[in-house]
């Protein structure tokens, strides 16, 4: 993959998701399209909790974005967003409140030592959805492209160390930032491959979400084998660990081929956690909530395991689809 075709991709993607934006400040404006140093493509939303404050993506940018780009080994990057400009140069600084703003979808696409900025003007007919302009070049390095924005992306890919290994597609088969209440929030440094199950895998992931003040997590992994049975083993391991550290097991919804529900307490009984693991063709998935006695329910962990089931089966899906 060269850094034109993952830029025609980026293009094309946001092109075809503004179509669907009512608002200029929907959710799914701000994310991050990447690709690893495997070719393959990530999509990473940015999580609702940061849009509650001014300028949210900049601290997301700033705070995730390094590790992001390391646990995922990313080694190119596209943010885009929607963005408010102003020919006025009374409105220079807060374009927002000029009655006669333009929108723009705006993308900057960037690898080690190459950044570019486009955009693309963005209309809106009385039903809120918009119509979308082609896509022109704005800047490039050779402009002297500074700012927040660009400074925060190249950081976070001139600082990036050595390829963790394949995440995906086992990062489409895990919660995410928008599957987990509110006040939650991925901890981008705990998000990532799991190291110790890189033997005899293609890809894992693994997301852990807690809020601003630690307390309750939700964990949510998957491993991808490259044999149909290969969680078989996975799966044996995991549920002897649990038992020997006290956990029972109980009934609930059947998920994938098979499945397993676990409960039990943690740090000499100061958190209590519900866990499930289940299985598909070559695939392991697991989900857990843990908390204080009472914070979490075993109707809690049905809801995220049915959530995380319904993502992986939808890339199980998607991908059995475009193997023909």
């Amino acid at each position: 993959m060269t850094f034109e075709d993952f830029r025609r991709w980026a293009l094309d993607s946001s092109l075809g998701a503004a179509r669907r934006w009512e608002e200029p400040l929907d959710d799914e404006i701000k994310v991050v399209l990447a690709a690893d140093d495997y070719d393959a493509y990530h999509v990473i939303p940015m999580p609702p909790i940061y849009l509650q404050r001014e300028r949210g993506y900049v601290h997301w940018l700033a705070g995730a974005l390094p590790d992001i780009v390391a646990n995922r080994s990313l080694r190119r990057l596209a943010f885009r967003s929607s963005v408010w400009v102003s020919n006025d140069p009374m409105y220079a600084d807060r374009p927002v409140d000029d009655p006669k703003r333009r929108e723009l979808l705006a993308i900057q696409v960037a690898e080690k030592g190459r950044y570019e900025a486009w955009h693309a003007p963005i209309r809106r007919s009385s039903a809120g959805l918009p119509s979308v302009g082609d896509w022109e070049i704005h800047a490039t390095d050779k402009d002297g492209l500074s700012g927040a924005l660009p400074n925060r992306i190249r950081k976070a890919l001139d600082d990036r160390g050595a390829s963790r290994g394949p995440t995906m597609p086992a990062a489409e088969m895990v919660l995410g930032s928008w599957d987990v209440p509110d006040g939650f929030f991925p901890l981008a440094a705990n998000c990532g491959p799991l190291d110790y199950a890189r033997e005899g895998t293609t890809s894992t992931y693994m997301a852990l979400f807690r809020p601003e003040s630690p307390g309750p997590v939700i964990v949510s992994q998957a491993i991808v084998f490259p044999e149909a049975d290969g969680p078989l083993g996975h799966i044996e391991g995991a549920l002897q660990a649990l038992a020997q550290m006290q956990n029972s097991e109980f009934t609930g919804p059947p998920l994938g081929d098979k499945t397993n529900y676990v409960e039990g307490k943690l740090d000499g009984g100061r958190l209590y956690r519900y866990q499930a693991l289940w299985r598909y063709p070559g695939v392991f998935c697991e989900v857990a909530v843990s908390g204080p006695p009472g914070r979490f329910s075993k109707s809690d962990l049905y809801h995220f395991a049915a959530v995380q089931n319904r993502r992986a089966t939808a890339e199980l899906d998607s991908r059995r689809e475009a193997t023909g």
